[in-house]
């Protein structure tokens, strides 16, 4: 019995001997030829994805805007999307010139020294058109055309009002709002130069000055007609406009001097953009 289960140890033994060469060369056929055809597939596909990704990375074209100034450019409800007449605009055109949009929220006061440092590429941010400004920047075609407007507080529904601030003289005696540094800053400047008599209250914010208003602050708020117009859509006609001045104020969008092609992109997207009817769009989406 013993010489049969030495007999049966030493065939096993033979075996094992004989089938653990033919594993390692099994192994190393693997590695050395399978797992690199592998490795070469992934890499493959990876490089490729990497060079797919590489042709959708576009080049970044920093905005400048105000955000808080409806229609044009403010945030939703939820106070953190950002959206607007200019907004759809400014992405309109960057896709138009192959760009990707970065908007950066900058304080007015500030938003054309910005500019000028090269802080960023454009200024999109409702602004109207001077010859001080056209002096300093690159400005494209007017895109709106705008007046100044008289927003008041409208009465309730069981009050009787006749008062109605409907020229530039019944501002005489009244607690006058403006945003500071815009076109209506000048308007109220001018008027005031020219012998009217109220009290004015200078805001950095549009909004700041139509919420004070809203708690009989101050009496009236001097605005552009055509964020007015909204502004007063969206507070539910608890707000009314008593007088629009002659149109007097077009916007445009700023560039840098020093970045010329940037500008011939902007001026030829926004060109091809009234030509085809997309600003005609963004009008009955925004202005109407």
């Amino acid at each position: 019995m013993f010489n049969f289960f030495s007999k049966l140890n030493k065939t096993r033994n033979r075996k094992f001997f004989f089938i653990m060469p033919l594993i390692f060369v099994s192994l190393f056929f693997c590695i050395f030829f399978f797992l690199p055809g592998c490795a070469k597939n992934n890499f493959s596909k990876n490089n490729s994805s990497e060079k797919k990704a590489s042709k959708n990375n576009l080049p970044v074209l920093k905005i400048a805007t105000e955000y808080g100034y409806p229609p044009f450019e403010y945030l939703a409800s939820d106070g953190k999307t950002l959206i607007g007449f200019d907004i759809d605009m400014a992405e309109e055109i960057c896709r138009r010139i192959k760009m990707k949009p970065l908007f950066e929220d900058v304080q007015w006061a500030g938003i054309f020294s910005g500019l000028e440092t090269g802080r960023y590429d454009c200024v999109v941010s409702a602004v109207t058109i001077t010859p001080e400004r056209k002096e300093k920047f690159l400005i494209t075609r007017p895109y709106v055309k705008n007046s100044q407007c008289f927003i008041v507080k409208a009465p309730m529904w069981f009050e009787e009002s006749d008062e109605f601030i409907d020229s530039p003289e019944k501002l005489n005696g009244k607690k006058v709002a403006y945003q500071a540094e815009t076109v209506s800053d000048v308007y109220v400047t001018n008027l005031l130069e020219n012998g009217a008599k109220f009290e004015v209250f200078e805001y950095d914010k549009l909004m700041d000055a139509i919420n004070d208003l809203k708690f009989e602050r101050v009496d009236v708020v001097v605005a552009e007609s055509v964020a007015s117009n909204a502004i007063v859509k969206e507070s539910g006609y608890t707000l009314q406009i008593d007088y629009i001045d002659e149109p007097d104020a077009e916007f445009g969008i700023l560039v840098n001097k020093k970045n010329p092609e940037l500008f011939e992109k902007i001026e030829s997207a926004l060109d091809s953009m009234y030509d085809d009817g997309f600003m005609k769009s963004l009008e009955k989406k925004w202005l109407n």
